[in-house]
């Protein structure tokens, strides 16, 4: 049975796949984890059965339909789709990550518990990295790294929010902007809206945000968000004038499905519009807590250029730059140990991760060593586009569908890769009440 899903109604952007039997494979759906294409209502866990509702096409869009189709083909041939973590068995295939929320009572359980694995993998390896310090649950920290290091959101999407630090000014303003960030940014909301509502000249708020008028504000606790998601990291020499990382795009069912070498110029941290919640405040110019740092980032979507591996020829900077960070051009591969790594972290993880992971590595010019950054649950996709030529534009208007659609694709993919090599151990008994 083949199921095609297209980017849109002319269809053409996603290749058919071809999924095997399930012969009763769980498929674990978080449907809590920001996946709200997927409607509760949809599945009838005491049936094992699916109630697809029909939308009407003006309130439809391509990855409903998409989901909505994909559900039809699970139920219809095989597959047990589970949406209750605390049911789900070892043996199911995670399509999303598993929140266990039965198990973890924060989100800080969950991510303390998936770093501890992650790191118990990657020390198999002897990866490491680069040396770290988390922020106190209320105080900067009091031993820094030398100079320069580098602040990172490890919530930042696309190379996002990440600063490097390189003078003692710098250090200066980033303590400044943690001791006053909650009072200044309170401020500056409370203008904001006073501004949106100036008919109402007597508008006061109290601390919580509320207001003499029923009018709310939602404050930011930054320093929750620095104790949560902010980390200082040692400055990683790498061995060009680039800014460069190795991303591996790997599945739960231990396959590499693509990997490149990105690199990008170094340049100043400044754009026309910002976003994040920090990056609103120490990379624009206007604001009081502005850094002046020089972007380190090297994603392709940041404006970075990307070398996919296992290509078959290289242009002379793409040759260049691999032999640098010891890949040889005639035989681009992930090397060995970051290989073996990503494929156990994947493999071993997959309920944490999801059915795929991107696994980020920087080459360290003094060590001479790959040494580990990140993991992303939901990894931008450049490098699995271009090795299977599909089309993957940020500043395409229809990127956001685009890309949920391919990282639905990538998932089932990673799906057809498993089930291929666990029907090898399918016994025909339980193969024949299928049939």
């Amino acid at each position: 049975m083949t199921i095609s899903i297209d980017s849109d109604e002319k269809g053409g952007f996603m290749k058919s796949i071809q999924l095997p039997l399930g012969y009763g494979q769980e498929i674990y759906f978080d449907i809590d984890a920001g996946f709200f294409y997927i409607k509760p209502e949809w599945i009838n866990q005491e049936l094992h059965c699916i109630n697809l509702p029909d939308v009407p096409i003006s309130q439809s869009n391509p990855v409903y339909e998409a989901y909505k189709e994909l559900f039809k083909y699970l139920f219809e041939n095989g597959y047990k789709v589970v949406t209750d973590s605390s049911m789900v068995g070892n043996d199911a295939f995670f399509l999303t990550p598993c929140l266990d929320k039965h198990i973890n009572n924060t989100k800080e359980d969950y991510a303390f518990k998936k770093k501890n694995k992650i790191d118990f993998y990657l020390n198999s390896e002897g990866i490491t990295e680069p040396f770290s310090i988390s922020f106190p649950t209320d105080s900067f920290p009091e031993i820094l790294p030398s100079l320069p290091f580098v602040l990172k959101n490890e919530e930042g999407q696309g190379g996002t929010e990440k600063f490097i630090l390189r003078t003692p000014e710098q250090i200066a303003i980033l303590k400044r902007f943690y001791n006053e960030i909650n009072f200044y940014d309170r401020q500056k909301r409370i203008e904001i809206v006073k501004r949106q509502w100036s008919c109402f000249p007597d508008l006061e708020f109290d601390e919580n945000g509320r207001s003499n008028r029923g009018i709310s504000i939602d404050f930011v606790d930054y320093k929750k968000e620095f104790h949560q998601n902010m980390r200082i990291q040692k400055f990683i020499k790498t061995p060009t004038k680039y800014n460069t990382s190795l991303r591996v795009l790997t599945s739960s069912s231990g396959d590499i499905l693509a990997s490149s070498l990105k690199y990008s110029e170094s340049s100043t941290n400044t754009k026309e519009k910002y976003y994040g919640l920090f990056d609103r405040y120490l990379s624009d110019p206007s604001s009081p807590y502005f850094l002046s740092s020089e972007s380190i980032v090297s994603n392709t979507i940041a404006g970075g250029n990307s070398i996919l591996l296992e290509k078959d020829s290289y242009s002379e900077l793409e040759q260049e730059i691999l032999r640098a960070h010891g890949i040889n051009p005639n035989n681009a591969i992930v090397p060995p140990d970051v290989m073996n790594a990503c494929v156990k972290i994947a493999s071993n993880c997959s309920r944490e991760i999801g059915a795929i992971c991107g696994l980020d590595f920087i080459y360290d010019a003094e060590e001479k060593n790959w040494k580990y950054l990140e993991e992303h649950e939901y990894p931008m996709l450049y490098s699995y586009a271009e090795k299977y030529n599909l089309p993957y534009d940020c500043n395409a208007d229809d990127f956001y569908t685009t890309n949920q659609l391919l990282d639905l694709r990538a998932r089932l993919h990673a799906l057809v890769l498993t089930m291929k090599k666990k029907q090898l151990f399918i016994p025909e008994n339980q193969k024949h009440k299928f049939r």
